[in-house]
Parts: C-alpha cells; structure tokens; sequence
C-alpha cells in the first residue's frame, strides 16, 4: 500500500492533510501565546499595508503559519498583480 501511495501520491488537498495543517497551526499558535483573533487581525494589517504599494490578487493571498527548530514563522504569499508606485 505505501508503494501505492508513494507512486501514486495523496491529494494535497484531502481531508486528512487538512486537518493535519490546521492542527499544526493551532499547535503553533498557542505556543505563541496569541490572544484569539490577532493573528487575523494581523494578516489584515500586512495585506493593507502590501495593498498600498501592489495591486494584489487576493483569491490567491495565503498566509501559513509553521515552526521551524522552535521558533514560528509567518509566511506570507501574495500574488502580485502589478505595482502602484
């Protein structure tokens, strides 16, 4: 079976690496120790301040949250349409 897999691949998208993605970014959300809804509040922030200088595609905006060697990191992944300035 896991040469069927590993041939084959899972979907990124099922079920089952979702609920793995969010649990991850639950686990590293409360070993920062954020209060709830700021880490909304400042995906918005970044995209407003992003939006003054780009024109952006905001379908496409995604923000991820990761732990790497425990410490986070907040990436950010805008598609940007064109320039303002």
């Amino acid at each position: 079976m896991q040469l069927l897999n590993w041939i084959f691949g899972t979907p990124a998208n099922s079920s089952g690496s979702l609920a793995k993605d969010r649990m991850r970014t639950m686990l590293v959300h409360d070993r920062l120790e954020l209060p709830a809804g700021r880490l909304e509040i400042l995906q918005e922030e970044l995209l407003a301040v992003v939006q003054r200088y780009f024109e952006l595609d905001k379908e496409t905006t995604q923000f991820d949250l990761q732990q790497y060697e425990r410490r986070a990191a907040l990436i950010a992944n805008f598609r940007l349409l064109r320039s303002k300035c």
